[in-house]
């Protein structure tokens, strides 16, 4: 008998939807899925995968997991939290990630996966609402320090729209499935590139407000210094947070971190 499903959790229940998913993991990839939860991508993804490791943190699902695939060679699932998993040795390099994520952990999902150069490729399912901010290029409404941070690290596209009325139980928004490419290397050179995130997020704290005001004391930046260094990036004081590209904050950081180092 299926349980009462925890606060946040929507499991997809459509088949055809679960198999596009899947596709868009390479063929003979060694793939990583996260929450696999009833299994809905899962035998999809396992036709594919040359080795499988499903991370799942509930233990009741991962038994009717175990139970449903336990005997094929290439499946493995793996009882843990995906925000604390290293993916084993053995998988090697090349990692493709799938997943439906739950809105809660969506951020620190994606920072995780970030954070771990051996994931290159992923097909995730986020709310609608943040697969648009991931995605989100300058001067989208939705675009912000995520888009940011995320440019830095993938390419991303949405590749599918996924309806409400596809999960149960259903949720109140509609979802959508983000590929995501990493780049080859950084399509930016910067010294601390989390430093340069906190910048970013400094900048978006009122992404109304012109650059010339914008609030980036508690970064230990001085008014003149801020000013200069936007000068010297060719960035004019009148524009705002999300008119800038990567490439601009990276530019940014770079006449910052000049000024920090001259000063001594």
């Amino acid at each position: 008998m299926p349980r009462r499903p925890k606060l946040g959790q929507h499991f997809l229940v459509s088949e055809s939807t679960a198999r596009r998913i899947a596709e868009l993991v390479p063929q003979g990839a060694a793939v990583v899925e996260i929450g696999p939860g009833h299994g809905a991508l899962t035998g999809f993804v396992l036709e594919r995968a040359k080795e499988y490791v499903g991370v799942e943190l509930d233990a009741w699902l991962a038994d009717r997991l175990e139970k449903r695939y336990g005997n094929l060679d290439n499946f493995r699932l793996v009882g843990a939290d995906f925000l604390r998993f290293e993916p084993p040795p053995e998988l090697g390099d090349g990692l493709a990630l799938v997943g439906n994520i739950p809105y809660a952990v969506s951020s620190k999902i994606v920072q995780r996966a970030s954070a771990e150069p051996r994931y290159r490729r992923a097909a995730l399912m986020f709310q609608l609402e943040f697969a648009e901010r991931l995605t989100a290029g300058v001067d989208d409404g939705s675009y912000g320090s995520l888009s940011v941070y995320t440019a830095y690290h993938w390419e991303t596209r949405i590749a599918i729209r996924v309806s409400r009325k596809k999960f149960r139980p259903e949720p109140r928004v509609d979802s959508a499935v983000v590929e995501f490419k990493r780049h080859s290397g950084p399509p930016v050179d910067v010294s601390e590139p989390g430093a340069m995130f906190a910048l970013v997020r400094a900048c978006f704290t009122r992404r109304r407000k012109q650059l010339g005001n914008a609030a980036v004391g508690g970064l230990g930046i001085e008014r003149d210094v801020w000013l200069a260094a936007l000068e010297a990036a060719g960035i004019e004081r009148t524009r705002r947070a999300q008119e800038l590209n990567l490439e601009d904050f990276a530019r940014l950081y770079g006449r910052l971190e000049e000024a920090r180092f001259g000063s001594r």
